[in-house]
């Protein structure tokens, strides 16, 4: 089963973005991916009540092609945040939080804490725009929580380092790495594999903000085993959100 586990639905003026779930579906169904995990842009940037419901939405409507991270738009919200990730959770049965960090607004801090410990306690992952330093931070006050560092440091938030970003994940059993990312170096994933294991590698394409075509085939036309391939693209995300395939 492949999973394209990095995937934004919604709609921003800022990015350029208008994506349904029908859109994200046919998009899908082109790359020949089974299933999608979508965070919604009106909770990521704007509201995250709206954006989270239009989500459950999009959810009821391909429930078996779409897999919700639960978005917030800040993580300085405190309880209101806490009480937001565990209606989607319980109510709207998303399976995994995404959290946004800017030089501007990092998550490095001490709000984001106990958003990590509410979903170590939901046991569900966290898709992190960050970088490496920020999940090091993190991780040191919430080592059991499964983070997940979006674009593995390869976006200029980062400085494109995904040297660095495997540096972190080697200190850290639950720091995985997301494979999307606007740069597409030589090596990249099978350094990865061979320093962390195929089983911390996570398979996504960024779709819309990115085309999801070269993130496929950068990973699908390496040379790495099928039993690494099959963790890359779809196992592992299933396993940490605990859905079965």
């Amino acid at each position: 089963m492949i999973v394209d586990a990095h995937v934004h639905i919604g709609k921003s003026t800022r990015l350029q973005i208008d994506a349904d779930g029908e859109m994200l579906i046919r998009i899908a169904d082109e790359m020949g991916f089974d299933r999608i995990c979508c965070t919604d842009l009106t909770a990521l940037f704007y509201d995250m009540h709206e954006g989270n419901q239009l989500l459950a939405q999009e959810m009821k409507r391909f429930p078996d092609r779409i897999l919700g991270y639960a978005s917030l738009h800040s993580t300085r919200f405190g309880q209101e945040a806490i009480d937001e990730l565990r209606r989607c959770y319980y109510d709207y049965g998303m399976r995994g939080l995404k959290i946004y960090s800017t030089p501007e607004m990092s998550i490095a801090e001490p709000s984001t804490i106990p958003i990590l410990e509410a979903c170590v306690a939901l046991d569900i992952p966290i898709l992190a725009h960050t970088t490496p330093q920020e999940c090091e931070y993190l991780l040191g006050y919430v080592p059991t929580a499964k983070l997940i560092m979006a674009h593995a440091g390869g976006q200029p938030f980062a400085k494109g380092d995904w040297n660095r970003a495997i540096m972190a994940a080697k200190r850290f059993d639950s720091l995985y790495l997301d494979t999307a990312s606007s740069t597409i170096d030589l090596g990249f994933l099978e350094t990865c594999v061979a320093e962390l294991g195929a089983s911390k590698i996570i398979f996504g394409t960024d779709t819309p903000l990115l085309d999801p075509w070269p993130q496929w085939t950068k990973v699908r036309e390496t040379k790495l085993p099928a039993s690494d391939l099959e963790l890359i693209l779809g196992g592992n995300i299933l396993r940490l959100m605990r859905v079965a395939a």
